[in-house]
């Protein structure tokens, strides 16, 4: 497996990968977590024909959330892309105006392939 894959669904299914644990984050603030897995979610509203991108976080203090990288903010993309699994992230979250919490900003603390 790549260090950087991004699953999609099919993919998902198909190897059994269980997320049933992991929840959308609905908090603002600053939060220390380890990126365990990417994929591809289904296009919405808000994303159009593009599609997010979910990475999965085990947080210092025990959750388990997803933090949906959207197709708009497409450095973000790209970046969150090339993050290899098993790095710790510091995740950035800010509520919207519309009143839902989003990654508005991330930054490695360290890099699974450096360690």
């Amino acid at each position: 497996m790549e260090n950087t894959k991004v699953y999609t669904q099919q993919e998902l299914y198909d190897k059994k990968i269980d997320t049933d644990d992991y929840r959308v984050n609905k908090e603002s603030g600053a939060f220390l977590g380890t990126l365990m897995l990417k994929a591809w979610a289904t296009r919405s509203k808000v994303s159009g024909n593009s599609r997010p991108m979910r990475a999965f976080f085990d947080l210092e203090d025990g959750r388990k959330i997803i933090a949906l990288v959207q197709p708009f903010r497409k450095e973000q993309l790209i970046a969150m892309g090339k993050i290899p699994i098993g790095s710790t992230l510091q995740l950035y979250f800010e509520p919207s105006t519309s009143g839902y919490v989003f990654l508005s900003k991330f930054e490695v603390v360290s890099n699974q392939e450096e360690d």
